[in-house]
């Protein structure tokens, strides 16, 4: 009989340790909502220890709301158990209810998970999958333009031919040259939007940033941030262009929204591009004159679907991808807070074999402006 009374002790010692050990919120009420057995989380989470809350009533420990109360009585009326979803401060938590039948008396465990991460991780896939349809959206909507800017551009051109007046010429001047920028964006767009294997061949990078920037010009107007070019002539890379102009992209898009979030006035994001003949790479850098990274998220933003922005402004995958990409190039990326304030992110890549770097020409590049 002893033996047998120790068994079940210690079998009741491994089920709490059982229970302590998980992370969830566990905790046990009777019919009159007090707190029968709690879990070491749940007590810790309250800054109380279990032997302190137990026996109190469970709105004295943690407050349970209406919908919290309707949900407990309607587990207690079926018999059946529930589960639904409550925000905690910030983070949100899944909440089950089981009903405990146990000598003819009704108790109720509970269990809270903390979700928010889950919720956030499903939020931001639905955002990349809608950025993915967007995409495809796109790529159909600039092959659609194409027609018609091709004629207006084929008919401007006619009448410059055919016009004598000069005013005139002038004025179909401005409209061929309107036509061509739009011309200019759409086939940046299609670039951009296109599903293809990586190839990588020799590109200015210089080119690659300015298309780039003409893709967020208007916004960046818009908003009177300015643009600074400070190139290296000699600006010709063995990359994947495509590819190469995401990461251009989504490091002057991270520049621009923080811009846009710290209210600045006289915004500048600035791209400098150098070769280094010694190393045999080619550094390129993003630099604006935002409030920089904080260092509590410093370590995490080349994280997956890490973002501080809300769902719908950042996916989070930005830096990640870009991360991606620059590594396949066999470059590195990487940043810091500038001394006087902004951010600067740092490319380095090869330049290439020796075959190909000398087969390269010298890129045009433009200088700072």
């Amino acid at each position: 009989m002893h033996e047998n009374m120790e068994a079940i002790l210690h079998s009741q010692k491994q089920w709490m340790w059982i229970i302590d050990a998980i992370t969830d919120y566990i905790f046990v009420l009777d019919g009159e909502r007090t707190l029968v057995k709690v879990n070491n989380a749940f007590a810790t989470a309250v800054g109380r220890h279990p032997r302190d809350v137990v026996g109190h009533a469970i709105a004295e420990v943690f407050e349970l709301g209406a919908s919290d109360d309707e949900t407990l009585k309607t587990v207690l009326d079926s018999g059946t158990p529930r589960t639904y979803e409550k925000m905690v401060g910030d983070n949100i938590y899944q909440i089950s209810i089981f009903p405990l039948q146990e000598e003819n008396r009704t108790h109720t465990i509970h269990v809270m998970k903390d979700i928010t991460e889950v919720r956030r991780l499903k939020d931001q896939l639905y955002h990349s999958d809608k950025l993915t349809s967007i995409g495809l959206l796109v790529s159909g909507v600039a092959h659609e333009l194409n027609n018609p800017l091709t004629g207006a551009i084929a008919y401007t051109e006619l009448l410059l031919m055919k016009a004598t007046d000069e005013s005139i010429k002038v004025d179909l001047g401005k409209i061929l040259d309107s036509a061509e920028r739009c011309r200019k964006i759409v086939d940046n767009l299609l670039t951009f939007s296109r599903q293809r294997m990586p190839s990588r061949s020799l590109e200015s990078i210089n080119d690659i940033i300015d298309r780039a920037i003409d893709l967020r010009i208007y916004w960046l107007n818009s908003h009177n941030i300015r643009i600074e070019r400070d190139y290296d002539p000699s600006a010709t890379v063995f990359v994947d262009a495509p590819q190469m102009q995401q990461v251009i992209l989504n490091l002057l898009l991270n520049a621009e929204q923080a811009l846009i979030a710290s209210g600045r006035s006289d915004g500048m994001i600035r791209f400098v591009t150098r070769s280094n003949k010694v190393s045999r790479s080619f550094r390129i850098q993003v630099i604006d004159n935002g409030p920089g990274v904080p260092p509590k998220v410093s370590a995490k933003i080349f994280d997956p679907f890490f973002t501080t922005k809300p769902v719908g402004i950042g996916t989070g995958l930005g830096l990640s991808i870009s991360h991606g990409i620059v590594s396949e190039h066999g470059g590195s990326i990487g940043f810091e807070n500038a001394v006087g304030g902004g951010a600067v992110f740092t490319i380095e890549l090869p330049i290439g074999t020796d075959k190909l770097t000398g087969a390269s020409g010298h890129g045009e590049g433009k200088q700072a402006r």
